[in-house]
Formats: structure tokens, C-alpha cells, sequence
């Protein structure tokens, strides 16, 4: 049961298509938010929507985190849907795999764009909003930004990013009210890195180890990081700003 209450809050949850950002979503709607649910895919978005079930305010906008002006208009567009705009979740992020001097500047590019560059500009977008609001942000990372990834240095090096800007904005706009947390999966059941092959002369002994918690070696599911970002987000975390929850089932321990 979800004892953290959002009536009356408005969320925006970006990657809400499927997985961590849908699962997020649906939760805040159960806890009475209203949710702006944004994603590039339109038939997931509009799944997802019918899904809230009847009395639910749950709105979509197709969204494409590359997009450099797409965010500030997201942004807007929410307020304007909404009426104010107290909760932002980015959740947006691709994953992509390579040997590291396989990564090409194209690569590279498109990892900081969707994955940290589109989180900036929401963010920076919101404040005046959540500063309004007494509001929060919740952003999501990956323990591979805080131990690192073999194959997959682009994605940790922005998952890094991702901590350290949301620690940053912890501090700055403390005195506003504003909270800023992570949360940092490890193997979650999402279609992110799904189905990928084996690369060639890849050293299995330098993959991400399955999870240890109660011997669920096939990882987490989407449901477990929507709770740890619903109960960041609600006022049951009232003091908790600049704060990096790991949910991994004790993947990283030991």
C-alpha cells in the first residue's frame, strides 16, 4: 500500500512509456497526482494512459530527450495541462554498449544529450515552478554512474553527471525550499538493454553481478524504483535533499 499521499500535486514523469517511468507514473496517479506522462513513444504513452483507470488526470506529450528545445516546452506545456507543477521525475535515458575505444563521437554525443543534457534543461526549466510550490525533483541514475560499467563508459560517465548535478542543485536551492534526490538501479526487468549481444571478445567476468536480495537473480522490476522515487518525492522525505538511494538489491555489495 502507498501511505505517501499527492492529491492535488501535479507530476511530470519524463520516459513514461514504459518501465521505471511507467511504473512511476501509475503509482503517483494511484497516490492522487495529477501526471503529465511524456516519452517519444506515442503508442506506449497512450497504453499507459489507459491504464490509470477512470478519474485519474493523466496527460501525455510525445517527447524526444535529443531534442534540444523540446525540454522548456515540455516544461511549459505541463504547467499549462496542470494548472502548477510540483514534482518532476527525469527518467528519460538510453543504453548503449561498446568496447570503449569502439565508442564513436556520435555515440557519445547522443549518451549526453538524452541522458544528462535533456535533465539539465528540464530542470533548470522547473525550478521557478517547483520554487512555487515548495516542490521536488527526482532524478534517475544508475549504480554503474557511481562503480562504473565495463563496456558502457559513456552510460557511466553520464549517470555520474546525473549524481553530481543533482547533489549540486541540493545544495544551491536548499535555501528555496526545493528538494533534489537520486535514485541509482541496478539490474532492473525493463526493455532498456534488452536483447543486446554478447560483444566480441567481451570479458564475462567484468558484467554487472546479478542481484543477491532474496535470490532474485533476474533484478528488480519497475515497481521497486517506483516506490523509491514515490516515497523521495512525497513529503514522508520532507528532509531528504541530495540523497542517492541504490536500489539493487544488494548487487554491489561485497
Amino acid at each position: 500500500m502507498n501511505s505517501a499521499n499527492f492529491d492535488g500535486k501535479a507530476v511530470l514523469v519524463t520516459g513514461a512509456a514504459s518501465g521505471i517511468g511507467r511504473a512511476t507514473a501509475l503509482r503517483l496517479l494511484d497516490a492522487g497526482a495529477d501526471v503529465m506522462l511524456a516519452d517519444r513513444d506515442e503508442a506506449g504513452l497512450r497504453r499507459a494512459t489507459s491504464s490509470a483507470g477512470d478519474g485519474k488526470q493523466a496527460t501525455w506529450r510525445v517527447y524526444d530527450a535529443a531534442d534540444a528545445g523540446a525540454s522548456s516546452a515540455l516544461v511549459d506545456e505541463t504547467v499549462a495541462a496542470l494548472g502548477r507543477l510540483d514534482v518532476v521525475v527525469c527518467n528519460a535515458g538510453i543504453y548503449h554498449r561498446a568496447h570503449f575505444c569502439d565508442i564513436g563521437q556520435g555515440d557519445w554525443d547522443r549518451m549526453l544529450a538524452i541522458n544528462l543534457s535533456s535533465v539539465f534543461r528540464i530542470l533548470q526549466s522547473a525550478i521557478p515552478h517547483l520554487e512555487a510550490n515548495s516542490g521536488n525533483a527526482v532524478t534517475v541514475a544508475s549504480t554503474a554512474g557511481i562503480h562504473g560499467i565495463a563496456y558502457a563508459a559513456h552510460y557511466a560517465a553520464v549517470k555520474a553527471g546525473i549524481i553530481a548535478l543533482t547533489k549540486s542543485l541540493a545544495v544551491e536551492f536548499g535555501p528555496t525550499g526545493i528538494r533534489f534526490n537520486t535514485v541509482c538501479p541496478g539490474k532492473v526487468k525493463t526493455s532498456i538493454g534488452a536483447g543486446l549481444e554478447p560483444l566480441e571478445n567481451q570479458n564475462e567476468d567484468l558484467l554487472v553481478r546479478p542481484p543477491k536480495l532474496a535470490g532474485r537473480v533476474d533484478g528488480g522490476e519497475p515497481e521497486d524504483l517506483a516506490s523509491a522515487i514515490a516515497w523521495l518525492a512525497s513529503d514522508e522525505a520532507r528532509y531528504v535533499s541530495g540523497s542517492v538511494l541504490v536500489v539493487d538489491g544488494a548487487q554491489n555489495i561485497g
